[in-house]
């Protein structure tokens, strides 16, 4: 909208005729039908959503609160699991919005996560990360705001009918669990506690 809360140029102005007024109406009355529109989920979503929208967005400063705003949208609509959440949010958030062909959705969602996580646990976002932003700011929105779009038309409204409906779209196979307990196994240094836990494992497998 202008240079306080977004990287634009005075010359980007933004301007909203009476016709569009008219389809901005439509489009908030058959929004608010959706089935999961008063949903708890959605509510969270949407709430976040809306915070993120209200806060400055200026790359050049490092002024990108909004990301983590937005990263919580998503994991309120995607990721009721709990865990595994860049792999399961950008996964689920390409083949809710880009079925077809998700591999280019799946690395922008994990870039945009990876993003979120530098600035929600303390780091300085990097020249790489500020640029991608920079290059990518109209995208992120977008693509946010259309996943929502998506999952608030197509989602079920209730926790454990949604939950199915997710799996569905995105979960891991036990070969990726396999593999991330495998890296975990690996970081143990203390050779007592590998052997502790390989028994473990072992004993496990028999059962």
């Amino acid at each position: 909208m202008n240079d306080l809360n977004s990287y634009s140029s005075p010359a980007l102005q933004f301007k909203v005729g009476s016709e569009e007024c008219k389809l901005w109406t439509s489009f908030a009355v058959s929004i608010r039908k959706s089935q999961s529109w008063n949903s708890d989920w959605f509510s969270t979503a949407r709430r976040f959503f809306l915070y993120g929208g209200a806060k400055p967005f200026n790359p050049k400063w490092d002024e990108v609160d909004r990301i983590v705003d937005y990263a919580t949208a998503l994991e309120a609509t995607l990721v009721p699991d709990g865990d595994y959440i860049k792999r399961r949010m950008s996964h689920r958030a390409a083949a809710l919005i880009a079925p077809d062909d998700p591999a280019e959705i799946v690395a922008f969602m994990k870039k945009f996560y990876e993003i979120r996580s530098r600035i929600a646990h303390g780091s300085t976002l990097g020249d790489e990360s500020r640029q991608w932003l920079l290059d990518n700011c109209d995208q992120v929105e977008e693509r946010v705001r259309l996943v929502l779009l998506t999952a608030v038309q197509k989602l079920p409204r209730g926790e454990e009918d949604r939950k199915v409906a997710l799996t569905e779209l995105y979960d891991l196979t036990d070969e990726d669990r396999g593999n991330s307990v495998f890296e975990k196994f690996r970081q143990i240094k203390t050779p007592k506690v590998r052997e502790t836990i390989a028994a473990k494992i072992a004993r496990l497998a028999e059962e």
